[in-house]
């Protein structure tokens, strides 16, 4: 079932991914060619305030051309730093929002058919608003909203939550 790499070459990097062409054998020993992006992973955050609110950012993505809700997240591009310190990092950045009592809920492969990305999600409990968060990056134009479960539940009926990595994380703090 496993295939083997013949060889590989890197066709395209930038400032956070790569992309490679490689050749590799399949189990009938026939050639084939895989594409793939290797990707330095990223954290997110399900985050409930002490009022059992949920914290959801809504910002426009270009490749879907599409403003979509999502739990706070981003990629691991600080070095050294644990998918949870990444986590805890875009929290603030992106919500302005801290929490002490943080926990880690799932590892997921978000796009296993053409890249390595992994992407770590973990639970901060009783998520209070800072006086002075981290700046935002400057290229974020993102805007911060609070849902009960209720309204969260009728969110992901209605399919306005298409984010994999949000409907993972909705999907367990409304349903357990």
């Amino acid at each position: 079932m496993k295939e083997i790499k013949i060889n590989s070459k890197k066709v395209y990097t930038c400032s956070f991914m790569d992309v490679y062409e490689d050749d590799v054998r399949l189990p009938d020993q026939r050639v084939a060619k895989r594409n793939y992006i290797k990707h330095p992973g990223g954290a997110a955050m399900l985050a409930i305030t002490k009022k059992d609110k949920v914290i959801l950012i809504k910002q426009y993505r270009y490749p879907l051309d599409e403003i979509i809700f999502e739990i706070p997240a981003g990629k691991m591009d600080v070095k050294n730093e644990s998918f949870r310190d990444c986590a805890i990092r875009e929290l603030e950045e992106e919500t302005g929002y801290y929490s002490k009592d943080v926990s880690f809920l799932y590892q997921v492969y978000p796009c296993v058919g053409y890249s390595d990305e992994k992407i770590e999600i973990f639970l901060a409990k009783d998520a209070y608003k800072v006086e002075k968060p981290i700046d935002k990056d400057v290229d974020e134009f993102i805007e911060v909203y609070l849902f009960s479960k209720q309204e969260a539940k009728n969110l992901l009926i209605n399919n306005q939550i298409k984010d994999g990595k949000t409907l993972i994380a909705l999907t367990n703090w409304i349903y357990t």
